[in-house]
Order: C-alpha cells, then structure tokens, then sequence
C-alpha cells in the first residue's frame, strides 16, 4: 500500500475502518500469494463458507452487508444460474485504489454458499468487473448433482435481520 491509497483510505469516513482489511488483502496477500493469490482467495472463501453455513440468499446478502464485504444483489435466478452484482463503497474504493483488488474471496463463499442453499454442486467466477461504476459481476453455476462434501458444518451460521430475533429458512 503506497502513501496515496494509504491517505485516500484513512481520510474517508466510510473506509477508515477497513483499514486493516485493504492492507491484508491488497497489499500483504497478494505479495505473499503471487499468482496463486486468486485461486487460494477462492478456495478460502469456500472454507469460510463451511464454517459460516448460511439458511438462505437473504442470509448471503446480510453475511456480505456485516461483514463489510459490499453491497450483494441477486440480479437473476435460474435452475442452472445465479447472477450477482457486488458493489458499494468498499468494492468502488478497492477497484479504483487497488491494481488487481483480489475478489475471489467473496467469488468462493458465494459458490459454496450457494451449494448449500440450492442443495447442487455450485461453482461461481467472476463475469466483470466494472471499476468505472464499481462493481463486480459474479455468476453462480448449478450443477445438476447433489454435492458430496463431507467438511462442511452441519450447524447453520445464524444472522441476525433489524426487527427480527433470528434469520428465516428459505
């Protein structure tokens, strides 16, 4: 992380905060990774997927809401496909400060989140980015078959909704 980024960063509000997660996962990682760093994001958005077993889609998007990741909307839903758009200030800031932001991480958990919710071997990539109106595109794929995948929690991670006790099932 360069001067520049580093006081755009810290002199924004909104950003301040995240700090500590630009340094660690566009600066730091990165570096430690190499070419490798967009694969294992991904593999190790799927592993936070398994600890963190989500009920629904509603619960995806409000796990990416808390846990500052941006803005997720499903933009499209079919028997074989799941569109997203991920954005907000967060990805707006990380794609415009950042040569290569590494969204895989949100790209993985997505995959296996949705491989749980949908109860079908899922896959997820990346579609496009657009850093001019900062967001990022990311399909789900279904496959037809029932996952086999014996390291996930049998537990659900339990998000909490405003104006509600606990998080609904879908």
């Amino acid at each position: 992380m360069d001067n520049e980024t580093y006081s755009t960063i810290v002199e924004d509000p909104q950003m301040v905060n995240l700090l500590g997660q630009a340094l660690i996962r566009d600066d730091l990682l990165p570096s430690i990774l190499g070419s490798d760093n967009h694969e294992i994001s991904y593999w190790a958005g799927k592993h936070l997927s398994r600890s963190h077993r989500l009920a629904n889609y509603d619960d995806l998007i409000a796990f990416f809401n808390q846990f500052k990741l941006g803005d997720l909307s499903l933009l499209k839903k079919s028997s074989g496909q799941l569109n997203w758009q991920l954005s907000g200030d967060i990805v707006k800031k990380r794609l415009d400060l950042f040569d290569d932001p590494d969204f895989y991480l949100e790209t993985g958990f997505i995959a296996q989140s949705c491989q749980y919710i949908a109860d079908q071997t899922a896959e997820a990539e990346i579609t496009k980015p657009n850093p001019s109106k900062g967001i990022v595109l990311i399909s789900t794929f279904l496959g037809k078959d029932k996952p086999v995948d014996d390291q996930e929690t049998n537990s659900l991670f339990k998000i909490k909704h405003p104006g509600s006790e606990d998080s609904s099932n879908e």
